[in-house]
């Protein structure tokens, strides 16, 4: 394909930004890869493939068929009246119960919200969009906030800082080991977080190193 053929389709941000919003909305409702592919089966109506809806999720196809989004209006619109007739497969139901379609602004994605999205046209929902990563600068300051804020409650308390850890962590329940291990570096000073670590741990919940140091320091 030459440079100006390329010209005529939609950029690769475009593309990826598109597969984003479906893994997002595969991710929100724990859909399986192959879950739509399936549905259509059960059911008897056309869907994606699973293997075009990969494709689409990676931003593989520059030009897909306008079917495509058809398939995607007609999954969005199932998902919106929660029709799910023709589903023999309890796990299959199971799966698809209580998913949610993509709108936005209060309006049904179809088949031209769709497109619009892929073509860079139109924006994904809220929960589609990556959060804004902290800056270098800004992870170091919180994990400052966070170290000075885990001695200043051991000091209170009067204990030493193994011991300090040990009261603390009974207030971590939500972190995994790794997470854990991450933390009581950075509050031993030893590490600081980078915007990326610190994305992960965070999430789209409130601080939860500040909620844990909290019910610490609350703690009998």
């Amino acid at each position: 394909m030459s440079e100006s053929d390329r010209g005529l389709y939609p950029p690769l941000e475009a593309r990826q930004r598109f597969g984003r919003t479906l893994t997002a909305w595969a991710a929100r409702n724990g859909w399986i890869h192959s879950t739509l592919q399936d549905w259509g089966h059960e059911a008897q109506f056309p869907t994606t493939r699973d293997s075009t809806f990969n494709r689409l999720q990676n931003g593989k196809i520059e030009q897909p068929q306008p079917l495509t989004f058809c398939q995607l209006q007609q999954v969005n619109q199932r998902v919106a009246d929660q029709n799910f007739k023709g589903v023999s497969s309890r796990a299959l139901m199971d799966r698809l119960k209580g998913s949610e379609p993509i709108a936005t602004n209060g309006k049904l994605w179809g088949a031209m919200e769709f497109f619009g999205h892929f073509v860079g046209e139109l924006e994904g929902p809220d929960w589609s969009i990556p959060p804004q990563l902290l800056t270098a600068a800004e992870a170091e300051a919180l994990s400052r906030q966070h170290q000075e804020r885990f001695v200043a409650i051991a000091q209170e308390r009067m204990v030493a800082p193994p011991v300090a850890w040990k009261e603390l962590e009974h207030h971590c329940a939500g972190m995994s080991g790794a997470e854990r291990d991450r933390l009581r570096n950075v509050l031993s000073g030893w590490h600081q977080w980078t915007p990326e670590e610190w994305q992960e741990l965070v999430g789209d919940k409130e601080d939860p190193v500040l909620a844990a140091l909290s019910k610490w320091a609350a703690s009998g």
